[in-house]
C-alpha cells in the first residue's frame, strides 16, 4: 500500500508540471466557451422579447386599422347630417392613420433587430460548435503529449515502477513459499496403508528381478558339461 501510495504521488506531481508548463488551455479554452453559452443564453432572451414586441405592434396595428374604417365610415354616415361631426370623424381616421404609420416603422424596425438576432445565434451555435470539437481534438493531443512526457520521465517512469511493485510482490510471495513448511501427514492409519503398498511394489520388484535372472542361470548351468569334454 505504500509502494502503491508513493508511485500515486510521484505521477501526480510529473503530471501538475506537465500542466503549469502547458498554462492549463484546457481550463481557459473551457472558460471561454462558457461565456460564449452565456452570450447565446442572453441573445436567445433578447430575440424572445422582439418577438413578444413584434405581436403587440402587429396586434395594435390592426386595431389602428379597425379605427381608421370605422371613423371612416361614420364620416361619411353623419356628413349630410351634421358635417362639423364628420370632419372629427375624419380628424380621428387620420389620426388612426398616422399612428398606425409610426407603429409599422417600429415593427420594421424590431422585425430587423430580429433577423440580425436570428444570423447572430445561428452563427454562435456553429462557433460553439467548432470550439468544442477543437477542444476536444486538442485536449487528446495534450494529454498524449503528458502521458508521454511522463512516460519519459527517466528513473521515474510511472510504468517502470509499476513493474517494480509487482515484481517486489512476486519475490515476496515466492519467497513465503519456499519458506513455509510442508504440511506433515499425521494420520497413521493411511501411514499403514502407504507402508504395506510400498512394501509390495517393492516385493513385485524383486520377484521381477529374480525371473529375469533364472534363465540366464540355466543356460549357464548347460554349457558347462560341453566345455568340459
Amino acid at each position: 500500500m505504500h509502494s502503491l501510495k508513493r508511485l500515486f504521488i510521484t505521477v501526480k506531481t510529473q503530471l501538475d508540471g506537465i500542466v503549469d508548463d502547458f498554462e492549463n488551455h484546457e481550463a481557459v479554452a473551457g472558460v471561454a466557451i462558457k461565456d460564449l453559452e452565456t452570450w447565446r443564453s442572453n441573445t436567445r432572451i433578447h430575440q424572445h422579447r422582439l418577438q413578444k414586441m413584434m405581436g403587440q405592434f402587429e396586434s395594435q396595428l390592426a386595431e389602428l386599422a379597425d379605427e381608421a374604417a370605422t371613423w371612416s365610415a361614420r364620416a361619411v354616415k353623419v356628413r349630410e347630417a351634421d358635417e362639423q361631426k364628420a370632419l372629427e370623424c375624419v380628424k380621428r381616421m387620420v389620426r388612426a392613420q398616422q399612428q398606425s404609420k409610426l407603429v409599422a416603422t417600429q415593427l420594421q424596425a424590431t422585425q430587423q433587430q430580429y433577423a440580425k438576432m436570428e444570423s447572430d445565434l445561428a452563427n454562435i451555435q456553429n462557433q460553439l460548435h467548432t470550439l468544442s470539437t477543437q477542444k476536444a481534438v486538442f485536449a487528446a493531443r495534450q494529454n498524449r503529449i503528458q502521458l508521454q512526457s511522463g512516460l519519459k520521465g527517466g528513473r521515474d517512469n510511472p510504468v517502470e515502477q509499476a513493474q517494480k511493485i509487482f515484481s517486489r510482490w512476486e519475490e515476496a510471495i515466492a519467497g513465503a513459499e519456499l519458506t513455509s513448511p510442508e504440511p506433515i501427514n499425521t494420520d497413521p492409519f493411511a501411514d499403514s496403508f502407504a507402508q504395506e503398498e510400498d512394501a509390495l511394489a517393492l516385493k513385485i520388484l524383486l520377484d521381477e528381478l529374480t525371473a529375469k535372472a533364472s534363465p540366464a542361470k540355466n543356460v549357464a548351468v548347460k554349457t558347462d558339461p560341453e566345455q568340459e569334454n
